[in-house]
């Protein structure tokens, strides 16, 4: 036991070594560019073309340096047989400076041109972002993921959830190159944004069907059975014959089981119903919001910018002007259509349905519709794809923790906003069966008036429970 526990030490040191040694060089080498590059726009009289020549072999080098060193670390790994594969992820600060090295001559002037300030000074969140709270320049986006707290924000976790992580962060792995892994990261993406596809319109297909086959049905029949009994049972003056309407048989039945006869009762269920999909507006408002609070990418950044791997979250810094409107279009334009289209065909079913307890099971099955994009996550996607979604998080500059005061207002803003939801569900309840369904037209509520006790009577079972002597034989049945 001594033994392995001196080669783990003798491993660790070596391993440090080598790693200070990669950092070091890498640092020489980026220094060397600087200088040289500098040196060749200040001499106006040398051969720029050679200048860049000879950055670019010396940026060659430099790379061949780095993996010479990981070549040495991987066969000293492989010698003492131990697993050390996590320790060969480069830190975030060496991929941000490697991604710099690489960048474009337009990228590498901006970056070169603001490092006369130390590179680890802390800057106020003031510098950082301008008046309008979007970065300043590149540098002060890679400056903030070092020195600036950040207050995170989750994803939502579904299938809209995996269309935001895979236009943010895999889109930036794939503009980074994705470090000797881009056919995996490839895979991921074009899956992914194909299993939204599929989500978006299976959902609308089956709202579409819906809508046709079910609620369209489900109309027409109450529709026909009011025809019926505005025709059988009235004069043509609109008077009512209560011999016709006893005569009217099962027919009657049937009318005066619909939903409509029980206000009450379907003024409840459509409450519930309109502040379920109320709860997915709100749902939508508090994703527009987080998504229009993001900061705006500096002018020449691009997507690999804008995600900052840290404590193995992968932090959304800012959005890309091209980014920003893909999510809109993809994610939060579509979320609102749907959520309007099932909130209508909802109340509509329900206010059509032609028994008591078909209602509840109606109600029920709605469910399932809002539920498509957490069964495509979870039966077509791996399970990884859930944990990805929970590890990438909106990233917001700290405000500092908040006073007493603050957070007692926050709390009293959040409670009257639910307070105003709540009123507004009251209201478009009221205002849909008053004036807005239109599965009986005009509808004066004049079926219930009609069905007395012979009808209510059918609710309240003759046998009491635990009755004996219930159901007796023969002619005294």
């Amino acid at each position: 036991m001594s033994v392995a526990v001196a080669d783990n030490t003798a491993f660790a040191a070596m391993e440090e070594r080598l790693q200070q040694q990669m950092e070091e060089r890498l640092q020489q080498q980026m220094q060397c560019l600087r200088s040289d590059f500098e040196a060749a726009l200040a001499d106006q009289g040398s051969d720029f073309e050679a200048a860049l020549a000879q950055k670019e072999e010396q940026r060659i080098k430099a790379e061949r340096t780095v993996e010479e060193l990981s070549m040495q670390l991987q066969e000293f790994s492989r010698q003492n047989d131990t697993d050390n594969l996590a320790s060969h992820r480069r830190p975030p600060h060496l991929r941000l400076e490697a991604l710099h090295l690489a960048a474009g001559e337009d990228t590498y002037k901006e970056v070169t041109q603001e490092e006369d300030a130390p590179e680890d000074a802390p800057e106020a969140d003031t510098e950082l972002l301008d008046a309008s709270g979007n970065f300043k320049s590149l540098r002060s986006m890679r400056q903030s993921a070092r020195t600036v707290e950040f207050e995170n924000r989750d994803l939502p976790l579904d299938m809209w959830g995996v269309a935001i992580m895979t236009l943010t962060r895999d889109f930036a792995d794939i503009m980074q190159g994705g470090e000797g892994q881009l056919g995996a990261i490839l895979t991921r993406f074009l899956y992914a944004m194909w299993c939204v596809a599929l989500n978006f319109s299976l959902q609308v297909a089956i709202l579409y069907w819906v809508d046709l086959y079910v609620v369209g049905e489900s109309v027409y029949n109450i529709q026909g059975e009011y025809a019926k009994f505005h025709h059988d049972v009235f004069d043509k003056h609109g008077s009512f014959d209560l011999g016709k309407w006893e005569a009217w048989g099962g027919q009657r039945d049937t009318l005066c089981g619909a939903v409509l006869t029980k206000y009450v009762f379907l003024s409840v269920i459509l409450f519930m119903w309109t502040g379920r999909m109320l709860g997915e507006f709100k749902t939508i408002i508090r994703l527009r919001k987080n998504i229009s609070e993001l900061p705006n990418a500096a002018v020449g950044a691009t997507a690999s910018f804008t995600v900052v791997p840290k404590d193995e979250l992968f932090e959304v810094i800012a959005l890309t002007g091209g980014t920003r409107f893909a999510v809109y279009v993809l994610v939060i334009l579509p979320k609102i259509g749907i959520a309007s289209y099932l909130t209508y065909i909802g109340c509509v079913w329900l206010t059509a349905t032609m028994n008591f307890g078909a209602l509840i099971l109606n109600a029920l099955a709605l469910g399932f519709i809002i539920d498509i994009d957490l069964n495509i996550l979870e039966f077509f996607l791996p399970q990884r794809t859930s944990a990805n979604v929970e590890a990438t998080k909106f990233a917001y500059p700290s405000k500092g923790t908040p006073t007493k005061e603050q957070d007692m207002q926050a709390m009293q803003r959040d409670y009257l906003r639910n307070i105003f939801f709540f009123v507004l569900t009251v209201g478009l309840t009221w205002t849909y069966l008053m004036y807005l369904q239109t599965v009986i037209p005009g509808f004066s509520f004049d079926i219930a008036e009609h069905c007395g006790n012979w009808f209510e009577d059918r609710f309240h079972p003759p046998c009491k429970p635990f009755e004996s002597n219930c159901f007796p034989f023969g002619e005294t049945a």
